[in-house]
């Protein structure tokens, strides 16, 4: 596979031209209080499904899984796939670690994880990781594996969202078992 990526950054030339670049955070999280519960906004430069794995760890299992396809292209439905039974910790990390190329690398979808605590880690369309819950836990992990703290979590602007052709076998992969999940429309804040 060629580097694919999930967000590019347009950037203005000398020429006054747009080019895209490959866009990656800075290793930074950040505090954010929400209408409902502060939050952490995580943005690894890379490896976040690695760090999506760790973060788990600081939640209570059981979890239930929601996937996002906002932009189906291999097949699937536009929708919300939420998982219809629970899986533990060890069972989401090999979740991730069977579609790490694809959840990091196509902007198609986005990731929810719920635990019976009520933490929640969402993977966006972003790459930008959001922490509810155990926030200070969270910051361990977070320190640990070297990212530091910052004012705020921003995108690219512009920038520009890839979802590619070579990824259309990972999503028919991972929703042809219609046993695990239950499909219901997507929601206005899921764009």
């Amino acid at each position: 596979m060629t580097d694919l990526y999930k967000l590019g950054w347009l950037r203005e030339g000398q020429d006054g031209a747009l080019t895209e670049e490959r866009f990656e955070y800075g290793n930074i999280w950040a505090k954010e209080q929400t209408t409902g519960p502060a939050r952490l906004a995580i943005a690894p430069k890379s490896h976040h499904v690695e760090l999506l794995g760790k973060l788990v760890d600081c939640l209570k299992p059981p979890f239930l899984l929601l996937y996002v396809l906002a932009i189906p292209r291999g097949g699937g439905e536009a929708g919300r796939y939420q998982s219809n039974y629970s899986f533990t910790a060890q069972q989401v990390r090999e979740f991730l670690s069977s579609f790490t190329a694809f959840l990091e690398g196509d902007a198609r979808h986005s990731l929810w994880i719920r635990s019976s605590d009520q933490g929640m880690l969402v993977h966006d369309r972003h790459n930008v990781i959001y922490a509810y819950g155990p926030l200070g836990r969270f910051v361990e992990v977070l320190d640990a594996a070297g990212l530091a703290e910052s004012e705020e979590v921003r995108f690219p602007s512009p920038h520009v969202h890839h979802y590619h052709a070579e990824f259309d076998l990972d999503e028919n992969r991972l929703l042809r078992n219609k046993e695990w999940w239950t499909l219901s429309p997507l929601q206005d804040a899921d764009d």
